[in-house]
């Protein structure tokens, strides 16, 4: 089992969330928190459209305020 899919599966609510709010694919969504998990805030290693959004921590944040 990848970092990937214990993610999805400890956090649904909020990959759903983040998804929702900031129009990213579940990969895409999925990527950003294990990316924020390994390296921390870092510049770069976000996809485009995370990186849209101001980036891994950013994309957390919306998810997190917009979950139900």
């Amino acid at each position: 089992m990848t970092m990937g899919d214990e993610l999805l599966q400890r956090y649904p609510r909020l990959i759903r969330a983040m998804r929702k709010v900031g129009m990213l694919t579940e990969s895409e969504a999925t990527d950003a928190l294990v990316e924020y998990k390994i390296f921390g805030i870092r510049e770069g290693f976000a996809s485009e459209a995370v990186t849209h959004l101001g980036g891994q921590l950013a994309a957390i944040r919306h998810g997190i305020q917009h979950r139900r």
